[in-house]
């Protein structure tokens, strides 16, 4: 097989193919670290019930007027399930301004109400915060929430295990 000049069948030298074969387990390597062939992983909402609330203080009041219970709800950023809207609460909106003696004045403005949506899911509640799925969210904390064909941006206002 090998010839007088180390070539295999007389066209291709051991060096060629040595190449040839770290560039293809190079490729596998880059392959493998991007997780292009990687069976998609399932993070499950295992844990207690918790009862999540989520306030906004000023959103269109046709956004809000939008929601209804037993609407699916998600947390945008990790793209986890907050699980169903059980409770609506819509107020009017909270806007904060000052006065013309500088103090910090609450109005409320026409055409806009404040939220709070309550949904059950399943997680862990703990002295860390709260995790879903894998992922931490605190009391306060500031999200992006879709809530059924709606879009929502507050903070997580309470949490308890049910």
């Amino acid at each position: 097989m090998l010839d007088k000049n180390g070539k295999l069948f007389g066209k291709i030298s051991i060096i060629d193919i040595i190449i040839v074969l770290a560039i293809i387990f190079a490729g596998i390597f880059v392959v493998n670290k991007i997780g292009i062939f990687k069976p998609e992983t399932i993070i499950t909402n295992s844990g207690d019930k918790l009862k999540i609330t989520f306030y906004q203080e000023e959103v269109n009041s046709f956004t809000a007027n939008n929601v209804e219970i037993g609407d699916p709800t998600t947390e945008t950023l990790q793209n986890m399930s907050f699980g169903n809207v059980v409770e609506i609460e819509v107020g009017p909106s909270v806007s904060w301004g000052t006065d013309k003696d500088g103090r910090q004045v609450k109005s409320t403005k026409e055409g806009w109400s404040s939220i709070s949506i309550t949904m059950e899911t399943n997680g862990k509640l703990g002295p860390n915060g709260i995790n879903i799925g894998g992922s931490n969210y605190y009391i306060g904390q500031f999200i992006t929430l879709r809530v059924g064909d709606s879009i929502f941006y507050g903070r997580i206002s309470n949490a308890e295990k049910l």
